[in-house]
C-alpha cells in the first residue's frame, strides 16, 4: 500500500493524473480490505487533494471528503473532524445552490460545536462568522448580525490583536460582497478594523481596508468621505513602492473629484494615472484604458471646463489609442466629436473636413446611417468656450 501511495504521488508530480488516481484508489481499496484506518485516511486525503487541486472535480472531491469525515469520526479525532467539516462546508458553498448552502450551514454548525467543545477559540470565532456568511447567502438577514456579533465577541476574548483585525475585516467582507446592506461593511472596516491596523502599524492591512472603503463609498455615492481613504491608500502605496496600487489610488481619486465637480483635480489625477501606465502598452486592456481615460479627459475639457482646444488634444490622443486597438466604434465617436469641435468652436475647416470624412468612412463600414454633427445642447454655444489652450 505504501508503494502504491508513493507511486501515485510520483505520477501526479509527473502530471500523469490518470495513473495517479488509479494508484491512490487501489491503495484505498487495499486499506479498506485490510481494515487499516491510517492507510484509508492517507489515501483519502490524497484523493481529496487530487480532485480538489490537480484534477478538479467537485463531485468526486465531495464524495471522498465525506468518506474522510466518516473515517475521522470513527477514529475519534475531534480536531481533524472539525477541520474536515469546515472543508466540506466550503465545497458545498462553491456549488452555489440553495440546497448546497443549507448543507454547508449544517456542516459549519457541526464543526462549530466541535470547536466550542475543544476550546479552539479562533476556530470557533471563524465558525460563527462562517455561519453568518451563509445566513446572508440564504437571505436570513435577521440572523447575520447575531452570528457576526458572537464571532466578534469570541475574537475579542482571545486577546490576539492580529487575529481580531483579520476577523473584523472578514466580517466586513460579508457585507461588502453582499447585494444587501453593503453600508454595514463601513462600520467594520472604518470604525473597528482600521483603528487596530493604525495602532498596530500594519501598513498592508491599512492599504487593503482603505481600498475597500474607497470602492464601497464610491458605490454608495459617499464621494466626499471616500476622498480621505483614497488619499491614504495612495500615500501607503507610495510608501510601499507598489506601483499597481498607486495607479488604482490615482484613478479612484480622479473619479471621485470628477463626481465632486472638481474638474482640475480630476484632470490632474487622471494624468498621474496615465503617467504610471507601462510603456509601450502590452495588452489590449491597457490600450482600451487609454481610450477611456483620454476620452473622459476630453469630455471634462469640452463639457465642464469649456476648453475646446484642450478637449481636441485629449480626443486625438484617445483616437490614436482607439486606432491602435482597432476599435472602430470608438473611432467613429471620437472623429464625430473632433469634427464638431473644429467646425463649430475652433473654426478650422480643414481639420473639420478631415475628421468628418473619416467619420463618414467609419460609419459606412459600421453601417451607421446618420452622423450627428450638431454641437448638442450639453455643449452650449460657442461664446461659452475658450478658443486657446490653457
Amino acid at each position: 500500500m505504501a508503494v502504491l501511495l508513493e507511486l501515485g504521488q510520483h505520477y501526479v508530480q509527473q502530471h500523469q493524473l490518470h495513473f495517479g488516481k488509479g494508484c491512490y484508489e487501489w491503495a484505498l481499496l487495499l486499506a479498506i480490505s485490510s481494515k487499516l484506518l491510517d492507510g484509508q485516511l492517507t489515501a483519502t486525503r490524497r484523493l481529496c487533494r487530487l480532485y480538489g487541486c490537480e484534477s478538479p472535480d467537485q463531485a468526486q472531491c465531495i464524495v471522498y471528503s465525506q468518506h474522510r469525515l466518516q473515517l475521522l469520526t470513527h477514529a475519534g479525532d475531534r480536531g481533524r473532524e472539525g477541520e474536515a467539516l469546515e472543508a466540506l462546508s466550503q465545497l458545498y458553498l462553491t456549488l452555489g445552490t440553495e440546497r448546497a448552502y443549507r448543507a454547508a450551514l449544517d456542516y459549519t454548525k457541526t464543526s462549530l460545536g466541535i470547536f466550542i467543545d475543544l476550546g479552539c477559540r479562533e476556530k470557533e470565532a471563524y465558525g460563527w462568522l462562517q455561519a453568518g456568511k451563509i445566513y446572508q447567502l440564504v437571505d436570513q438577514i435577521e440572523l447575520v448580525d447575531l452570528y457576526v456579533q458572537v464571532a466578534q465577541d469570541v475574537a475579542l476574548s482571545t486577546g490576539d490583536t492580529g487575529f481580531l483585525l483579520k476577523l473584523l475585516e472578514a466580517a466586513g467582507d460579508i457585507f461588502f460582497n453582499s447585494s444587501q446592506e453593503r453600508e454595514k461593511a463601513i462600520t467594520f472596516y472604518r470604525d473597528r478594523a482600521l483603528p487596530i491596523a493604525v495602532k498596530s502599524s500594519s501598513l498592508r492591512s491599512r492599504l487593503r481596508l482603505c481600498n475597500k472603503l474607497t470602492e464601497l463609498m464610491l458605490h454608495l455615492q459617499l464621494y466626499e468621505d471616500a476622498v480621505e481613504f483614497a488619499q491614504t491608500a495612495l500615500d501607503i502605496s507610495i510608501t510601499l513602492g507598489e506601483c499597481l496600487n498607486e495607479r488604482v489610488a490615482y484613478h479612484r481619486l480622479a473619479s471621485l473629484y470628477h463626481r465632486l465637480h472638481q474638474y482640475e483635480l480630476a484632470e490632474h489625477y487622471y494624468l498621474k494615472t496615465l503617467s504610471l501606465c507601462p510603456s509601450p502598452l502590452r495588452f489590449d486592456e491597457e490600450t482600451l484604458y487609454y481610450v477611456r481615460v483620454y476620452q473622459t479627459l476630453g469630455d471634462i475639457m469640452f463639457s465642464d471646463l469649456k476648453d475646446p482646444f484642450d478637449a481636441a488634444g485629449y480626443y486625438q490622443l484617445a483616437l490614436a489609442a482607439a486606432m491602435d486597438l482597432g476599435n472602430k466604434r470608438s473611432q467613429l465617436q471620437l472623429c464625430t466629436r473632433l469634427a464638431t469641435i473644429y467646425h463649430n468652436l475652433l473654426v478650422d475647416r480643414q481639420l473639420s473636413l478631415f475628421f468628418y470624412q473619416k467619420a463618414r468612412t467609419l460609419a459606412a463600414e459600421l453601417n451607421v446611417r446618420r452622423i450627428n454633427m450638431a454641437p448638442g445642447q450639453q455643449y452650449g454655444s460657442a461664446p461659452q468656450y475658450r478658443t486657446t489652450g490653457r
